[in-house]
């Protein structure tokens, strides 16, 4: 499968958007280079290795570019591990990949620059923070 070909398919987000424009080198995506947040969003980025095998070998590119990538990237085939189980499963429940990501994500986000506040509040220089629910992100203005 192609770049192109992948892109089309529609089964994409920021996160996996994140990958592939390190890969390519092109614009980062239109919402933000991003991690993934969830499984949802974790598989697929997973698809897009799957698809592109070649991409999978140079993953530490993107945690080069976004040091926000750096856990997720280091701990990849762990996480690999857990998708595949929670798939094969048949369960929609795959808490145990999201937390284990959720772990990795706050490593990223410290590796980033960015400084705990609050459990789920971040903060960074420039007044703006990201409160984390459960499955989302918000940006609020730090208020």
């Amino acid at each position: 499968m192609t770049p192109l070909e992948w892109l089309m398919a529609g089964n994409t987000g920021s996160s996996s958007k994140t990958i592939l424009h390190v890969m390519e080198g092109t614009s980062p995506p239109r919402l933000g280079a991003d991690v993934p947040y969830d499984p949802a969003d974790f598989g697929r980025c997973h698809e897009l290795l799957e698809a592109i095998p070649a991409y999978r070998q140079r993953l530490g590119e993107v945690a080069r570019k976004y040091p926000a990538w750096i856990g997720l990237v280091r701990e990849w085939d762990r996480l690999t591990a857990m998708y595949l189980e929670a798939k094969a499963s048949g369960k929609r429940d795959a808490s145990a990949l999201y937390d284990a990501m959720q772990v990795l994500i706050d490593e990223g986000r410290m590796a980033d620059g960015w400084i705990q506040t609050g459990r789920g509040c971040w903060t960074r220089g420039d007044r703006s923070a990201v409160q984390v629910g459960e499955n989302v992100a918000v940006q609020t203005d730090g208020h």
